[in-house]
């Protein structure tokens, strides 16, 4: 949940197999950008979306095995995951897309919810993630592994957020703002009336979704939260979530079920908050540590415990918590 700041324009819609929220200040003299932002969001899932047969991930998928010409936006986003799948220790890693489906996420996730019953699913051993593929940035060029399907999930979202809020800040000369993609979003500016007011991002708790958990309050920046609980369904072995576990390609089992992050950035919020998802508390907390330096965490564990992790040092970032959160 955002507060949004008066005399900001708003607009929410569905996009990328989720909800989309932008708003910003708008002056009399400022053009309305919701067409601008819907065409964004809409090229976006016609370069990444595995959802579509004619984007550039799909083809890229069909072609794996042999050396694959890419765009600029696609080699963009494929160093930057990566470089993330060697910070997390191998915990992010975009080569999980067979995994999903053999888990049952084979549609957009509003078509997996309104299926009836069970779903049949593939045994998780039949499933490898051998190899990484091999980068040609001077070529534009990428060949995956043989037989290797990619999802780009797990990154593009705080990747398309953080490039239209630069380029709303930048070339568009918006100087309050915020964009929102299903929970990964950035802020910037403040309204011209009270220079000191935040944005307010509602924490869910994860077992009551109509509550809030916390509250972060954020001048600048970015946030993201990820959560085992969030997309799931049900199949004839167990209840599913989207969140691979690359070292087991089967939904995450660790102790940890929701992860916020907050942060400068919104790729690494995302990459960071399903990290941990995956990883659990012990393993991801020390990646976390080592890897994510002014990053801060807000952790709720399989057993109802809630740990904060951060200096909490920062005056653009500010959070109201449970007293019952242990802090590290």
């Amino acid at each position: 949940m955002i507060s949004v700041k008066e005399n900001l324009h708003h607009t929410a819609f569905r996009a990328m197999n989720t909800d989309i929220e932008v708003a910003y200040f708008n002056d009399s003299e400022r053009f309305d950008l919701e067409d601008q932002v819907r065409d964004w969001f809409e090229f976006v899932e016609e370069r990444f979306s595995r959802f579509r047969p004619q984007s550039e991930l799909s083809y890229l998928n069909r072609s794996a095995g042999r050396i694959c010409m890419v765009s600029e936006t696609m080699l963009e986003v494929l160093r930057l995951a990566d470089s993330y799948r060697a910070r997390t220790d191998g915990m992010f890693n975009p080569l999980i897309l067979k995994a999903l489906r053999a888990a049952g996420y084979d549609a957009t996730f509003d078509q997996v919810r309104q299926r009836p019953g069970y779903r049949s699913t593939s045994e998780p051993d039949s499933i490898s993630m051998d190899g990484a593929w091999e980068l040609d940035p001077a070529m534009k060029s990428v060949r995956l592994p043989l037989q290797a399907e990619i999802d780009l999930g797990g990154i593009v979202k705080g990747w398309a957020v953080s490039r239209l809020a630069r380029w709303m800040r930048e070339a568009w000369a918006v100087p309050c703002g915020m964009v929102n993609a299903g929970g990964d979003l950035a802020v910037w500016g403040a309204s011209p009336r009270n220079k000191e007011q935040s944005w307010l991002i509602g924490i869910q708790n994860p077992w009551n979704p109509g509550e809030d958990a916390g509250v972060l309050h954020l001048k600048e920046g970015a946030a993201a939260t990820s959560s085992t609980l969030g997309r799931q369904w049900l199949t004839q072995n167990s209840v599913m979530h989207h969140l691979i576990d690359p070292r087991t390609m089967s939904p995450s089992r660790s102790d940890v079920v929701q992860c916020t992050v907050a942060g400068s950035d919104a790729v690494e919020c995302e990459i960071w908050a399903k990290t941990i998802c995956i990883a659990g508390l012990e393993h991801g907390l020390s990646l976390f540590r080592a890897e994510a330096a002014g990053c801060e965490a807000l952790l709720f564990l399989r057993d109802g415990r809630t740990h904060f992790i951060g200096a909490n040092a920062s005056p653009a970032v500010r959070w109201q918590l449970p007293t019952a959160t242990l802090r590290h």
